[in-house]
């Protein structure tokens, strides 16, 4: 049975780009960087023969949708959105090209990919985390999200990969120079995960299937790798789970592709 691998192109507030794939074809979840850094990390992933089916897009902040049209039209493919998200998408470039749009808690095929998108809590219009399976292989992605809720958690349920926000150290964030009311977004219900947050969401997911847990979209001026890993290392420690493999994607270059 084909491997189905996660390959973060990059994470964070500079532009979010990961492929889902096997070993021949994959889906893009989001486009926030140019086609031309995209072509190049696609390369350094050593990813450049894949055949990429689709780009699905989590929401429209600038981060995850920068290079969306023009990643497109290199890609040529079409261009998957929730509902609200597609409109919004449409009326901040009109000339976009195929829209393909989807219902929060739908399930869809690409390729040989069955795609799950459920909705989540952050402060954009239609926001959508995705949970992707292949055969017996599922990966869970979940990042950009405020709160912890029964939705997430149902449908991050036996994965075998999950990519999961770790955004920020609470005492990073709060001697920050970052202005009050920026605090405030981050902290709050449509904000982003902390490291704490990120922990126990992590006690309600890691379940026996679960072999491989990426921290993303990890601040760079409120957060550091090494907070974020060793928070959730000890937290795999308290679990018993020392047998999950941990690794923290980077804002800067593609990490390599992890296989289930």
């Amino acid at each position: 049975m084909s491997k189905l691998g996660v390959t973060i192109l990059g994470s964070g507030s500079k532009g979010n780009c990961t492929i889902i794939h096997n070993e021949t074809d994959g889906i893009l979840i989001d486009a926030g960087f140019s086609r031309r850094e995209f072509l190049r990390r696609l390369k350094a992933a050593g990813l450049e023969s894949l055949r990429i089916r689709a780009i699905l897009v989590s929401h429209e902040h600038t981060d995850h949708i920068n290079g969306l049209r023009p990643c497109a039209q290199a890609l040529e493919v079409p261009i998957f959105a929730s509902r609200h998200c597609a409109e919004k998408l449409r009326s901040l470039d009109p000339d976009l090209g195929s829209l393909v749009r989807f219902a929060q808690g739908a399930t869809f095929p690409i390729a040989e990919f069955n795609v799950t998108a459920f909705g989540v809590s952050h402060d954009t219009v239609d926001p959508v985390a995705f949970a992707v399976t292949s055969g017996e292989h599922k990966v869970g992605m979940a990042t950009d999200l405020g709160r912890i809720g029964s939705t997430v958690t149902f449908h991050l349920r036996d994965c075998n990969v999950l990519v999961l926000e770790s955004n920020h150290d609470l005492n990073m964030l709060a001697a920050s120079k970052r202005c009050w009311s920026l605090k405030q977004r981050i902290l709050g219900p449509q904000g982003h995960l902390s490291n704490l947050q990120a922990c126990e969401l992590l006690k309600q997911l890691a379940g026996p299937s679960l072999h491989h847990l990426i921290l993303a979209h990890i601040s760079q001026e409120c957060n550091t790798p090494e907070l974020a890993l060793t928070a959730a290392n000890a937290e795999l420690q308290e679990l018993g789970r020392q047998d999950i493999d941990l690794k923290a994607a980077s804002q800067n270059e593609p990490m390599p592709t992890v296989w289930c």
